[in-house]
């Protein structure tokens, strides 16, 4: 027969604000935090820049560093106004501090990634108890997701923080006046705009409106200090967009609002669409193995909501941002990111009823589900790490062997245990499993492969071959912004058949990367010299595919020079037929 979870203690079900002191309380904070960073910064310092985000914000960093100059951002000295400029000056201070590499660029997301463990942890105890408090922090400590968006050098992880500290704030406030929580909220929505414009505003609105209209008390308008907090608000977040405004013009709004903003509301950017229902189906994938337990997590919450106005509250934050999402074109499961934590909350307090009763997960309403996804995706992740390994270089077989090992074993342990009401175990299986998996992905499969990655290697052969030469590189086809990060300089780039052709004009040779097929249609077509200096050979890595990359010496040939730009034949280039041939 199905149940609902039994309620927790009143303090545990309504929220405690200073839940009663516990011996030994302070070790969970040092655990957790410590096994956060030690996922965090797994192999951070041996993997390279992942094309394309993170180089381009290590770039501008790079670039704004040497030019000093704080307000424009740039990349390949070409103005960069994607994103607002809190993250530059982040990365900025921990690249001062742990040097101008992979491993500092990352550190900021890495630590903004502890933070906000440490923070379900702290929320987690004064709404659900202590226990509920170490099973939150657990449980987003060893979700995929927040690992992966901990280890990238991009805007996500550190925006994850920000808003986690608002919803904090509010449900304070919900609960209590506090200065404190007051101030907090409109510093940290501040930042929020700093780090990725009105999003953050955006997401925070959806879920409090959605928690207000499912029972949630929001804070009274006096304990917000809205007059107040607003000025506040401006008074942090204005000066910087006042000065980027005058000092590009008014390029910078142009640029995020024309480009950005309104982009994302009516295409697929970038090819980044979706199809809908794509954000709660590939969040099973990327919130795994816990996403087995969000449908009866979900449900039970919803049915207790009106009892409990917590789950009214973690309800808004898990299902308002994904409503607001599901309506751009653009979709990435990055964008969901800020409200995982409220599944993991919503994941520990079934988790704790589970262990507190004993029961099996399958007497739970769509416990039967929940266990069929643990099963079905676990098996399934295994068995697709076994399929490919034939066609994998043997370094990279035995991590990938272990990490099968991992998943089955821990799959059928987290499946049995649950299935015979064995809770505690299940989710300390699952924990160590995927804390075991996602340590040896890291920090030893993917350093791996590094060998078989082009952009860093090219970058670095290029820019040996360029100093050894005194040629300028000219990058074509191949503009991946880990070549640029790491030749260490800005780059010339030629988007079309003319400009590639001034940079050769007067007999000059540059030095440029192609693929051997390009290469041929230089010869052939454009009646061009060419004469390869070296060759990299690796991977398309998320496509699978090899990749056999040429640096190479152009320059015209003047036995074949007729003083004119060769023509553009009727059928087109089947290469470069986005840059040199218009």
């Amino acid at each position: 027969m199905e149940q609902e979870a039994r309620p927790f203690s009143n303090d545990e079900c309504q929220g405690n604000d200073r839940p009663n002191p516990r011996r030994f309380d302070w070790l969970e904070p040092v655990v957790l935090g410590l096994l956060a960073l030690v996922l965090n910064l797994a192999g951070n310092d041996r993997t390279g820049l992942w094309d394309r985000d993170e180089p381009r914000y290590a770039v501008c960093v790079r670039e704004m560093r040497s030019r000093g100059d704080w307000i424009n951002p740039t990349f390949n000295g070409v103005p960069r106004y994607h994103k607002p400029v809190l993250i530059y000056w982040l990365t900025g201070l921990s690249t001062a501090i742990a040097g101008d590499n992979p491993f500092g660029v990352r550190l900021v997301s890495s630590l903004a990634g502890a933070g906000t463990v440490l923070g379900v942890w702290w929320l987690g105890r004064r709404m659900l108890g202590p226990r509920g408090g170490w099973l939150a922090g657990l449980i987003l400590a060893t979700a995929p997701i927040a690992v992966a968006e901990a280890k990238l050098a991009t805007t996500d992880a550190t925006l994850t923080l920000w808003l986690f500290g608002c919803q904090a704030c509010l449900w304070t406030l919900s609960r209590r006046p506090s200065i404190g929580a007051a101030t907090g909220f409109w510093v940290l929505l501040s930042l929020a705009v700093l780090t990725k414009g009105p999003v953050g505003p955006a997401l925070i609105l959806a879920s409090t409106a959605m928690a207000w209209w499912w029972g949630w008390p929001v804070p009274p308008r006096e304990r917000l200090h809205g007059t107040w907090g607003l000025v506040g608000f401006l008074a942090l977040t204005a000066p910087w967009y006042v000065a980027v405004s005058i000092t590009s013009h008014g390029e910078f709004l142009r640029f995020a609002v024309g480009k950005q903003i309104l982009p994302r509301l009516a295409s697929d950017m970038e090819m980044h669409g979706g199809f809908p229902g794509y954000y709660p189906i590939v969040a099973t994938l990327v919130f795994f193995p816990w996403s087995a337990l969000v449908p009866p997590a979900l449900l039970e919450g919803w049915r207790q909501r009106e009892s409990n106005p917590n789950l009214a509250f973690l309800l808004g934050w898990a299902i308002g941002p994904l409503l607001v999402l599901e309506c751009f074109q653009t979709k990435l499961i990055h964008y969901y990111l800020p409200a995982f934590p409220a599944l993991a909350l919503l994941v520990a307090r079934l988790a704790g009823a589970l262990e507190t009763e004993g029961t099996p997960l399958r007497q739970r309403r769509l416990g039967r589900l929940g266990l069929a996804l643990l099963a079905g995706i676990g098996l399934a992740l295994a068995a697709g790490l076994m399929v490919p390994l034939p066609m994998v270089p043997w370094g990279l077989r035995w991590p990938m062997i272990v990490i099968a090992c991992l998943l089955v074993a821990g799959t059928l342990t987290g499946f049995f245990s649950f299935h015979r009401g064995r809770a505690r175990r299940a989710i300390g299986s699952l924990a160590v499993t995927w804390a075991l998996v996602l340590w040896v992905l890291c920090g030893w499969l993917i350093p791996l492969a590094e060998p078989y990655r082009t952009a860093r290697i090219v970058g670095e052969r290029l820019a040996a071959h360029s100093a050894a030469m005194g040629l300028e590189p000219v990058l074509l086809e191949y503009q991946e912004p880990g070549v640029i990060y790491a030749l260490g300089h800005p780059v010339a780039l030629a988007h079309d058949r003319d400009s590639f052709f001034a940079h050769l004009a007067n007999g000059r040779s540059v030095l440029t990367v192609a693929l051997p097929s390009e290469i041929q249609v230089m010869r052939s077509h454009f009646k061009l010299e060419v004469t390869p200096v070296d060759q990299v050979e690796g991977l398309v890595l998320n496509r699978g595919k090899p990749q056999v990359l040429q640096i190479a010496v152009v320059r015209q040939d003047p036995s074949r020079w007729s003083g004119e730009l060769p023509p553009v034949p009727a059928d087109g280039v089947p290469m470069l037929k986005q840059t040199l041939v218009k």
